[in-house]
């Protein structure tokens, strides 16, 4: 009698937890790079059929800067918000009745090179009786891996065994470094630069490097890396090899 007491208990007590557990509101933060223009982040939520949106709340890194209520606002927000390091456009609309279902589209297009993380918060509150509240914050990496390595070449036959001048180039965030190997083994560049490009919003880099081959097989290959949250990131590789040239004249 006791034993299934017992198991009436627990039976009742996990359908208690489920039905806790489905009471919630769905929320949901994705975020994506857009080339030529920065981030977009969107925030989207699905609350209860018998609920009614409240409140969005929106901050970045902890400070909040923007409040949707569609009480006040009606059934859309629009707002841009600028900084010195970029400019943010926020688009926040519902998509069903009663603010059941809709999202908010954070569009970040930076000024400057952005050197790091940011953190979005979103808030979603919904109507009495129950005020149910669902939060979550994520992180935007800045990060955008290197691009397959580029490299032009000009070759100097007349000196034998040849001179060879080798450009690399790539773009990324952070910037990339672009490592040379000559066979298997590692060597230095003669002279490297970067330029932030306000079109693409990445960061452009190049590499020369003057070689004289040793051998006619030997091959060259420019790797674009980036070291981000102790990951090393590496973009594809361009070769160049004296017996086939991969790459183009310069």
């Amino acid at each position: 009698m006791a034993a299934g007491l017992g198991w009436k208990v627990i039976l009742v007590t996990l359908g208690l937890f489920l039905e806790i557990a489905a009471e919630v509101i769905k929320l949901n933060i994705t975020s994506n790079w857009k080339p030529e223009f920065g981030w977009e982040v969107i925030c989207s939520w699905e609350m209860l059929p018998n609920d009614t949106l409240q409140s969005v709340r929106l901050q970045n890194n902890g400070q909040q800067f923007m409040i949707y209520r569609p009480e006040i606002h009606g059934a859309s927000r629009a707002e841009i918000f600028r900084t010195p390091e970029n400019v943010m456009n926020v688009d926040c609309t519902l998509t069903a009745m009663k603010g059941r279902r809709g999202k908010c589209v954070l569009s970040i297009e930076p000024y400057q090179p952005p050197t790091i993380d940011f953190t979005y918060t979103c808030e979603v509150s919904g109507e009495r009786p129950k005020f149910m509240i669902e939060r979550k914050d994520y992180v935007v990496k800045t990060l955008v891996p290197p691009s397959a390595a580029k490299l032009e070449y000009k070759a100097y036959e007349e000196v034998p065994p040849g001179r060879v001048m080798l450009n690399c180039t790539s773009s990324g965030l952070p910037a990339p470094s672009l490592q040379w190997t000559v066979a298997d083994d590692k060597v230095q560049a003669d002279f490297t630069g970067r330029l932030w490009n306000a079109t693409s919003k990445l960061w452009h880099v190049w590499s020369f490097l003057a070689y004289t081959r040793s051998e006619r097989s030997s091959t060259v290959t420019c790797t674009p890396e980036v070291h981000s949250h102790n990951e090393l990131i590496k973009g594809a590789p361009a070769m160049y090899s004296s017996a086939n040239a991969f790459g183009n004249h310069f």
